[in-house]
């Protein structure tokens, strides 16, 4: 059995996969079948089973271009996998599609500019994952980074322009790895969201991660989770971080959380998770890291799981604990306000069931970088111990130490227990409900799941 097909027979149902044209002289597969009964296209670089070969690049790119408006017109997902061409000891070396038609490639309506351009249009509206299984760079990689989700192996790599390149044109020393392997991209540049050891392992998580995507039929068999002493999971000093991870094992099922980009802008955690079987996606400020202020690159990777929820209809939640968007000189000039607007537009283009809650505290922006109200969440929800406001109570204390009127005095001291005291805004119908922990499982099923999973105006 070639490389080609065990792949197949990794990621696909059995016996599901049918092939569009054949492939014994073009350097990719192209075809459907099923990932646990879910159609998706597949384009699939043929890795080792084949050596470059110039005669084959426009039967190659025609067979992409075709499959990929096929995909289209389906509007069913596609996975886009790419190697290195040739034995798996073979070098990495690019230098080998020098061919007389280079220009041709480049500069037709018909070449290489169409096969990004019709994964661009593809991506525009249905789901693209990209899976990266060896070393690529330059154009072979541009269209890999279309995909909403971006998989790769420890082998995989993938750079704008080769090592020699950089050498060449930069001055610059540098390997293959370090310009762009799985650790760079998955902690630095946030252009992979799961790394995976190996193609056996990446294909069978991709399998698992298909069945949040796309779920076929209601779960019936979960795990509840584990019993804990829920009043040791959040400090009730807000100022003393704690890992948001533990507050979401007290309510998922057990075992269900598929994280998405776990080593990138860690202020922030994005994954699948399921609750009495039923698929979500949860957004939530991490404070044990950076005191889950949100960043660009935060906001950046909470707009691609916001992106990904509105195309693959899933519910999420949102959980904050935020002091709101980060400021100063470094913010300002990472583009901030750009990311903020970038986050605010998917919230309004994202209309699927969202649920709102803030486990300790959400302070100005950050209740609206959480879709709170206004983006229509479904309920806004709070524990006993948040604070939600403006200000921190801690601002309006220093506040209160300055010069102010009798009238400036009595509006803080208001605001101050209004923030404080989460029962007061629900009381002036400006939360939803206050609740416990232990509750927080049966809210998301009556949010989320049920009935009453429209939005509210509160």
């Amino acid at each position: 059995m070639s490389c080609s097909e065990e792949r197949v027979k990794h990621l696909l149902d059995c016996q599901s996969f049918c092939a569009h044209f054949p492939y014994h002289d073009t350097h990719f597969i192209c075809g459907e079948g099923t990932i646990n009964q879910q159609p998706v296209f597949i384009i699939m670089n043929r890795g080792e089973d084949c050596e470059f070969n110039v005669l084959w690049q426009w039967k190659t790119i025609d067979h992409i271009i075709q499959t990929t408006e096929r995909a289209a017109v389906s509007g069913v997902p596609l996975i886009y996998i790419q190697d290195k061409l040739g034995g798996g000891d073979t070098p990495f070396n690019t230098t080998n599609v020098f061919s007389e038609d280079m220009s041709s490639l480049l500069l037709s309506p018909s070449g290489m500019g169409k096969v990004s351009a019709s994964l661009a249009r593809f991506a525009h509206r249905n789901v693209l994952i990209s899976v990266i299984l060896g070393p690529t760079s330059g154009p072979l990689a541009l269209p890999l980074m279309l995909g909403d989700l971006v998989l790769m192996t420890d082998r995989g790599a993938f750079c704008m322009g080769r090592p020699d390149m950089v050498k060449a044109m930069l001055a610059e020393a540098s390997d293959l790895y370090s310009l762009g392997g799985a650790t760079m991209h998955a902690r630095h540049s946030g252009q992979v969201q799961c790394v995976f050891e190996t193609e056996t392992v990446l294909f069978s998580r991709l399998r698992t991660l298909f069945s949040l995507l796309f779920p076929r039929q209601h779960t019936i068999n979960f795990t509840q989770p584990d019993e804990v002493d829920v009043n040791t999971i959040i400090p009730t000093d807000h100022r003393v971080p704690y890992d948001m991870h533990r507050l979401l094992s007290v309510f998922i099922d057990k075992e269900s959380f598929f994280e998405c980009s776990p080593d990138y802008a860690q202020e922030v955690i994005t994954g699948w998770a399921k609750v009495q079987g039923n698929p979500f996606i949860i957004i939530a400020n991490n404070p044990k890291y950076k005191g889950g202020a949100i960043y660009r690159q935060s906001a950046t990777k909470m707009v691609r799981m916001i992106n990904l929820a509105t195309k693959c209809h899933t519910p999420i939640l949102f959980i904050a604990d935020v002091p709101g968007f980060m400021i100063g000189k470094v913010a300002e000039s990472s583009g901030i306000f750009l990311a903020a607007a970038e986050l605010f537009k998917a919230h309004v283009n994202c209309e699927v069931p969202k649920l709102f809650l803030v486990a300790r505290k959400a302070y100005t922006g950050g209740v609206f970088a959480l879709g709170g109200p206004g983006f229509n969440p479904t309920a806004v929800l709070a524990y006993p111990q948040a604070n939600v406001g403006v200000y921190s109570v801690e601002t309006i204390n220093k506040i209160m130490t300055t010069s102010l009127n009798e009238r400036e005095h009595h509006v803080l001291a208001t605001l101050k227990y209004e923030v404080s005291h989460p029962e007061r805004l629900k009381d002036k119908g400006l939360l939803t409900d206050v609740i416990t922990i232990s509750q927080t499982r049966e809210k998301i099923m009556t949010y989320l799941f049920s009935d009453s999973a429209d939005p509210v105006n509160v």
